[in-house]
């Protein structure tokens, strides 16, 4: 599965509704169609738009190459509460990359993603407080942290669970 794929999972909230104009090309991973659609969404302020265009600019598909860009698109994204950004924002923030690290700020970042249900938040968040305990406390407890892990490790149990129910009783 392509990273595209697994980290933004689902991009249409409700079965009913149209897609953007920009999914099916990026579907498609027709970057060349999706680029100019993306950037006329993010134009209108389309946070899902920015978030696919910062990965693609981490990436290098369609675009440059480009870590910074990719950093100051998740972060506007992330602000107007995309969940994926907000996760990836994270992420860049904890490791460096395409912005100075900042673990503090990273950990705002993944634990709003995380309460939101991102399960990579959580995850993520979970090894950086291990590794680092100095980023709870200023935004989170250790008990709320506590809670997404074991709501992580439910919903894994869960899917898991799932996985080994036979095709036919799904």
């Amino acid at each position: 599965m392509d990273f595209l794929d697994r980290f933004f999972g689902a991009v249409v909230s409700h079965e009913d509704a149209a897609p953007a104009p920009y999914i099916v090309p990026l579907q498609r991973r027709d970057y060349a169609a999706a680029v100019p659609l993306l950037k006329a969404a993010m134009n209108r302020g389309d946070a899902c738009a920015m978030g696919f265009f910062a990965a693609l600019s981490a990436l290098g598909r369609g675009v440059e190459k480009n870590p910074q860009d990719a950093c100051a698109w998740f972060r506007q994204a992330a602000i107007r509460g995309h969940v994926p950004s907000q996760a990836a924002l994270g992420m860049c923030l904890a490791g460096g990359l395409g912005t100075l690290e900042d673990r503090k700020e990273a950990a705002y970042w993944l634990y709003r993603a995380g309460k939101a249900g991102n399960m990579q938040a959580i995850e993520v968040l979970g090894a950086l407080a291990y590794k680092d305990n100095s980023v709870v406390g200023e935004h989170f407890t250790e008990d709320e942290l506590c809670k997404l892990v074991m709501q992580m490790r439910k919903q894994s149990k869960w899917a898991g669970a799932a996985s080994a129910v036979p095709a036919q009783l799904h």
